[in-house]
């Protein structure tokens, strides 16, 4: 008895949840039918991808109503594509829709060889669509009539596509130099950081070594100084023990010291190493 009852409320739940899916799904089929009669074309979209995605309903009316929407909603490419899947359906009515619709959709993007295929199509698939026999027969007279102009919208379309493919390109290539540059900025930086340290230290270096020179050649005067000063002592003794009078001593000094310049500036030093032409005389 009690599992009578178990199986009894089981089933009422069942049924219940049943029902409320049921619910959902026509509430979701009449929003989509709405939507498309009051040309609110981006609800459609949005309905009709929800009545294929969540309910699964992908009959061939569903799928041509969200063409349909695409198209006029301006969804022109996806369109296109969702024509094209309704070629094959088994519904002979909806593939000659589709291939009509997407022959439409061809001529409006000036490719009137494919449109006329198109139309073609549409009639192999069902004879008694007249759209498509007035579309199939308005194109080919006016492709006959304007042999010039189509051949010069077909170039200018070609141009186009050409433009639109080299653009594409040419921002990809732009986006692929920005992350090569932001992957490299970071070597960059230690690149010049290690340039820079190593000028620094060869200004350091250089620094010191003048610095260096300077004190070895201040130590050399010095040292000539002094030397100079002491053989002057000897001299002025010498002239003491002499017994020269104060005038004739600096006469000899002077003499002596007139000497010693000429003979500093015939002996000054010249450069061992002649430097290179065309490199800077450092």
């Amino acid at each position: 008895m009690v599992t009578s009852v178990r199986v009894f409320f089981l089933t009422i739940l069942m049924i219940t949840s049943s029902w409320n899916e049921v619910g959902k799904r026509n509430a979701a089929i009449k929003a989509a039918t709405k939507s498309y009669e009051e040309a609110d074309y981006e609800a459609s979209i949005t309905n009709h991808m929800r009545l294929v995605s969540e309910f699964n309903l992908s009959s061939p009316n569903v799928s041509y109503n969200l063409a349909l929407s695409q198209h006029y909603g301006g969804q022109l490419e996806q369109a296109g594509l969702t024509y094209q899947s309704l070629y094959q359906s088994p519904d002979k009515n909806i593939a000659s829709f589709a291939y009509n619709q997407n022959g439409i959709l061809l001529g409006e993007q000036k490719k009137y060889e494919e449109a006329l295929e198109g139309f073609k199509m549409a009639l192999i698939n069902n004879p008694l669509n007249e759209s498509a026999r007035y579309n199939y027969e308005l194109l080919s007279r006016w492709m006959k009539q304007n042999p010039e102009k189509q051949e010069q919208e077909k170039q200018e379309q070609q141009d186009k596509e050409e433009q639109e493919k080299q653009e594409e390109q040419e921002k990809q290539e732009q986006e692929k130099k920005s992350e090569e540059k932001k992957d490299g900025e970071g070597e960059e930086e230690t690149e010049e950081d290690e340039a820079t340290e190593s000028q620094k230290k060869d200004d350091k270096e250089g620094e010191k070594s003048q610095e260096e020179k300077d004190s070895e050649e201040a130590s050399d005067i010095e040292s000539d100084l002094s030397d100079r000063e002491k053989a002057l002592e000897k001299v002025k003794e010498k002239l003491q023990e002499m017994n020269l009078s104060p005038e004739q001593a600096a006469q000899i000094l002077e003499a002596m010291n007139a000497a010693e310049l000429r003979y500093i500036q015939q002996n000054k030093k010249k450069p061992t190493k002649k430097p290179q032409r065309g490199l800077p005389e450092w």
